[in-house]
């Protein structure tokens, strides 16, 4: 069989399973991925000592891995329920603490579709989600980002530091992981789109929805929304104790700020007044819904962080207002073709 000359969306699968799982199959597997990003830091401690100038001793610590997975909402499954075994219902707090194995297959490159024994298997094993993030735009699809980390990154049939194996993990190709994305799959739900964000069923902030018309109605996207979107970053710690090279645990970094941005065209001025003689600001509700079945809670305590007024000059264009809220620990979320 000829080597692979270059490795490209058709030839690459991604599936997440719970950790330690052994049999990897097609409800492991992610659909609609985008793009996937991964990376290997190797931290180095140099030491050095009186009377030479040459290194006494390159020291190598703990190495961290991350691999960041994006892909389109579209009715089936998102990243960060599989990723947290569907604790992202519940809470941060519950959902900081799962570990998940992901694996990246990579195919023949002369195949329409990822199917049989793949070439090479990524295995990244115990990883923790590190940030999350969704986006609506006007312009393109609804997307979620998740970063995943940790310190544990193995290729094929190996576990062993160094090591170069051939031969595929055999996790993967003890079943057909990829039977469902033969050349005939499709989106659930049809792949979220401007018209798929269900604002008649989301809760936004009272200045958001005040960017509306003439007719003052706010209705199929009365305020004139141009994007939404919502983020959050766990900062995952390692925590080491003696007598171990590696971690044996890692920790989010509560408290956990949750923003959610708005930019909406502007249509009245953005409409935040300011006073240096009293507070101004109250808690806001905010709740994205879509049409995939995708609910973002961010629950009751949002606060409006910072305000932005841009655009509408000669150049032509609009002028946009974007709205940035934040809160501290609360995010769940709901979605997919287990919700």
């Amino acid at each position: 069989m000829a080597r692979n000359q270059r490795i490209f969306y058709a030839c690459q699968a991604v599936a997440i399973a719970q950790r330690g799982e052994t049999d990897i199959n097609a409800d492991n597997v992610i659909h609609g991925v985008q793009s996937v990003g991964m990376s290997s830091t190797f931290t180095l401690e140099q030491v050095f000592e009186m009377g030479q100038i040459e290194i006494y001793e390159n020291i190598e610590q703990i190495a961290d891995v991350e691999i960041t997975l994006e892909k389109v909402i579209d009715g089936y499954s998102l990243i960060y329920d599989k990723a947290t075994h569907g604790n992202c219902k519940t809470d941060l707090v519950a959902a900081s603490k799962q570990r998940s194995d992901v694996y990246v297959a990579i195919f023949d490159d002369g195949l329409s579709h990822a199917t049989g024994v793949p070439r090479n298997v990524c295995y990244n094993s115990g990883m923790y989600v590190s940030s999350v993030s969704y986006s609506y735009t006007v312009d393109g699809s609804a997307t979620e980002s998740v970063t995943m980390v940790g310190n544990d990154r193995f290729w094929n049939a190996t576990t062993v530091a160094g090591a170069i194996a051939t031969s595929p993990n055999a996790n993967w190709t003890t079943d057909n992981p990829t039977v469902n994305i033969d050349g005939t799959d499709t989106p659930l739900s049809g792949v979220v789109r401007k018209v798929d964000v269900d604002l008649a069923n989301s809760t936004l902030p009272y200045i958001v929805k005040a960017q509306r018309g003439d007719d003052g109605a706010f209705a199929y996207g009365g305020a004139h929304i141009q994007s939404i979107s919502v983020s959050t970053d766990f900062g995952q710690e390692n925590i080491q104790e003696l007598g171990r090279f590696g971690p044996y645990h890692r920790f989010a970094t509560f408290p956990i700020e949750v923003t959610c941005e708005f930019e909406v065209i502007a249509t009245s001025g953005d409409l935040i007044n300011v006073s240096g003689n009293a507070p101004n600001l109250s808690s806001e509700t905010i709740v994205i819904k879509d049409l995939a079945g995708t609910v973002l809670n961010l629950g009751t305590q949002n606060k409006l962080a910072s305000v932005s007024y841009s655009g509408g000059d000669t150049g032509g264009g609009n002028a946009t207002i974007t709205y940035s809220y934040s809160n501290f620990n609360v995010l769940t979320v709901e979605g997919g073709a287990d919700h």
